[in-house]
């Protein structure tokens, strides 16, 4: 029988049901630290009608020229995460099949696999350092295959696609004619988009991640023509449009962009250096070398419970991390870095001290 509802969102419900309201510090948040209302100038006056169902005009000339793509090739959506949901919508059917990994996000097999689609899933691997095998990717394809799901740089592990990686992918995906789907949350350097490479493909980013500000809920997705114009019809019947107001914000935000990924820039590198040094004194400790992103993947011992150990942290020290089994693996943790010193400092003493309280071979 089909699925038509898809399986608890474990994310979700680790944030929003076990975790809301009992952190003091929080190191999952997988983008940088928030920004707030007063760190934008707003006009008081702004009117509060719909926003057009594809995204203002302004707001998506301001992204295409970020591409240097056409404005009728973006839709704004309520985040990337609509903007995924609704372009799987638009593009599968249950005579499809997708190929995703992990670890990594649960929308990218859950909702294909609600549509019908059969869904393979590739786990990436720590001794091969979570980089994406094509021989297996090769050995998973088959006739009715549509489509390949990626992030880059990957959540939760960081990784980046090299340029030898993604030609590999790309020359694959040409030969058996698959369309690529990249979520680009954490790419910053927007003329080398997967959109800029690759004919048929699809990509989406937000405001949550890079510049801050999740709250906005805005994202936008980047495709052809035709793939734009399907999902902004599904979107009518979804949510109608996006706040007028969060995209009069989105306007202002990325009218300034290049100052934001420079702050980005900054807060990651700077973050990265204060974790670099914190896990030197854990060698038992196992650190993925994150690539642009603003968290790190951290193997723990074989013999830790990482859910376990996040509970244990939450419950003792007040500190949110996420546990690998939130993006379907084990032993290891996501310690999102991108804080500033006086919250990032304080959060990892506490993680120390779980960690000597714990037992560690």
């Amino acid at each position: 029988m089909k699925q038509t509802i898809p399986d608890t969102y474990t994310i979700q419900k680790w944030l929003f049901d076990e975790a809301e309201g009992r952190f003091d510090i929080d190191l999952a948040e997988s983008g940088i630290q928030y920004h707030h209302v007063n760190d934008l100038t707003i006009d008081y006056n702004y009117d509060l009608n719909y926003s057009l169902d594809r995204g203002k005009l302004e707001l998506r000339k301001a992204i295409a020229e970020m591409y240097s793509v056409s404005e009728d090739n973006i839709a704004i959506t309520n985040g990337a995460q609509e903007a995924l949901y609704l372009f799987y919508r638009i593009f599968l059917s249950d005579k499809d099949h997708i190929i995703t990994f992990t670890p990594g996000w649960q929308q990218s097999w859950e909702i294909p696999h609600i549509t019908g689609a059969e869904v393979t899933k590739i786990r990436l691997r720590a001794e091969e350092n979570y980089r994406l095998n094509i021989d297996t990717i090769k050995n998973s394809i088959k006739s009715n295959t549509k489509l390949i799901i990626f992030s880059n740089p990957n959540n939760p592990t960081g990784v980046l696609l090299s340029e030898s990686e993604l030609l590999e992918l790309t020359q694959l995906c040409e030969k058996n004619n698959i369309f690529m789907v990249a979520d680009e949350e954490y790419f910053t350097d927007y003329q080398n988009s997967l959109i800029k490479k690759v004919k048929h493909s699809c990509i989406v980013g937000s405001l949550s991640k890079v510049y801050g500000f999740p709250g906005l809920r805005l994202g936008w997705l980047i495709s052809d023509q035709k793939n734009i114009e399907a999902v902004v019809n599904y979107k009518r019947y979804v949510s109608v449009s996006n706040s007028s107001l969060c995209e009069y914000l989105g306007i202002k935000i990325l009218s300034n962009y290049k100052v934001h990924l420079t702050h980005y820039a900054n807060l990651v590198s700077e973050g990265y250096n204060i974790l670099r040094n914190w896990i030197a004194d854990f060698p038992i400790l196992d650190i993925t070398q994150p690539e642009g992103t603003p968290f790190a993947y951290i193997k723990l011992s074989n013999n830790i419970n990482s859910y376990q150990f996040c509970r244990s942290l939450l419950k003792n020290q007040k500190v949110l991390l996420m546990p690998a089994e939130v993006f379907e693996d084990e032993f290891a943790i996501r310690v999102s870095f991108g804080r500033e010193k006086n919250i990032l400092m304080p959060g990892l003493a506490k993680v120390a001290l779980e960690l000597t309280d714990t037992n560690i071979d």
